[in-house]
């Protein structure tokens, strides 16, 4: 019995020894690692870490080898390692928002391809207002909107494609198509955009872009320019300032004329799973006809929660919208609001083959001073996306 205390002894003492050799050697091969990858030897960085990834596999390490993994182009290495340690369910809020940048430069190094599928139901898509009595100087008339209001269904698919080329641009497109009952509703969307951070400007950035919008009575194309950009305040909140401007050139010719579209926008994470963000434009459409032409600031604000692997995202977007021609039927410039509250609903551990759901549901209203302008909807749709 004591020669098998005094054996056991031994085996403890000589397994606690091989430990803390191994320990060093983990540590040497560690701050070697970093003292290549800060002297930009990375493939030396990489080949020590890949030595103790599989004894030692720490975010810190992992992190330091996604970098190096990234700065010599091995893009799909690096973007797995970072997307473990932000997925973790213990890494920081500020880790995440550090790595967010890498995460997306390297998603779009490689080819960023994202398509989807929405389910779309609305009670009310044409957007037309109720008929009934309106009065003109006194005299009542009765009127009848020019469509029937009533629930739809449709499908909505959608694709688009981004890369980030060496020489520093980003080429984006994305097309969708929305499909109802009643092809009346039918409505088209494609943008294509190319877009470059500024050399001398770090965090600014320049796009032009082309929106087009194809459905049966209001199709547009509008070519633009914009420029914007970010500033960060901190590790938990960042704010940024943006403008856009454009032409419009409307189906109908006399709604045609020069867009324009000053923005701020801004986020705050107040809790590791909570963020709120904002954003204020103005859009301004100088039409041919000043029927057609108006001011609409917007404003939209929101908050991004996260709990047991649930994403819920309330929003509310108000719209003002000031038509500049005084309109002699009706006696007044119309004035149109439009509030809009919506809410998205996902969950990471209902995924189907990389396809994860996501369901929106919105309630919309608009006022107007006039009458026939008036509208409200229900809707929401579930969002079928393809997870990179």
């Amino acid at each position: 019995m004591k020669k098998a205390a005094v054996a056991l002894s031994c085996a403890l003492a000589a397994s606690a020894a091989h430990a803390a050799v191994d320990q060093e050697k983990v540590d040497a091969l560690f701050r070697a690692g970093l003292a290549a990858a800060h002297a930009g030897r990375h493939e030396i960085a990489i080949r020590d870490f890949r030595q103790i990834l599989g004894d030692v596999s720490t975010p810190r390490l992992k992190l330091e080898l996604a970098r190096s993994l990234y700065l010599t182009g091995r893009f799909r290495e690096a973007l797995a390692l970072f997307r473990e340690v932000y997925e973790a369910p213990g890494t920081p809020q500020a880790v995440r928002r550090n790595i967010l940048p890498f995460m997306e430069e390297a998603e779009l190094r490689i080819l960023r391809v994202r398509f989807g599928a929405r389910v779309v139901t609305d009670t009310n898509p044409s957007k037309v207002a109720d008929g009934g009595t309106i009065y003109f100087n006194g005299i009542p008339l009765e009127y009848q909107p020019p469509a029937r209001r009533r629930t739809s269904y449709g499908l909505e698919p959608w694709f688009s494609v981004e890369k980030l080329w060496q020489n520093g641009l980003l080429t984006k497109f994305y097309g969708s198509t929305r499909i109802f009952e009643n092809s009346d509703l039918d409505t088209g969307h494609i943008q294509a955009a190319v877009a470059k951070e500024m050399s001398f400007a770090p965090g600014l950035f320049l796009q032009a872009a082309v929106d087009t919008e194809i459905s049966k009575d209001n199709s547009y194309v509008l070519p633009s320019i914009e420029v914007w950009k970010r500033f960060r305040l901190s590790d938990r909140a960042g704010v940024g300032i943006g403008g856009q401007i454009g032409y419009m050139k409307s189906e109908i010719d006399v709604a045609s004329g020069g867009f324009y579209r000053p923005y701020v926008f801004g986020d705050w994470t107040v809790m590791p799973n909570a963020t709120l963000f904002a954003t204020l434009s103005a859009e301004y459409l100088d039409s041919r006809n000043d029927f057609y032409t108006y001011v609409s600031p917007k404003a939209n604000v929101g908050a991004t929660l996260s709990f047991s692997g649930l994403d819920v995202t309330p929003q509310l977007t108000v719209t003002r919208t000031n038509f500049k021609e005084y309109d002699v039927f009706w006696g007044l410039k119309r004035q149109d609001t439009i509030w809009r509250p919506a809410i998205a609903v996902s969950w990471d551990g209902m995924e189907w083959n990389g396809i994860r759901p996501e369901l929106n549901i919105f309630y919309e209203k608009r006022d107007s001073n006039v009458g026939i302008y008036k509208y409200s909807q229900i809707g929401g749709f579930i969002n079928l996306t393809q997870v990179f």
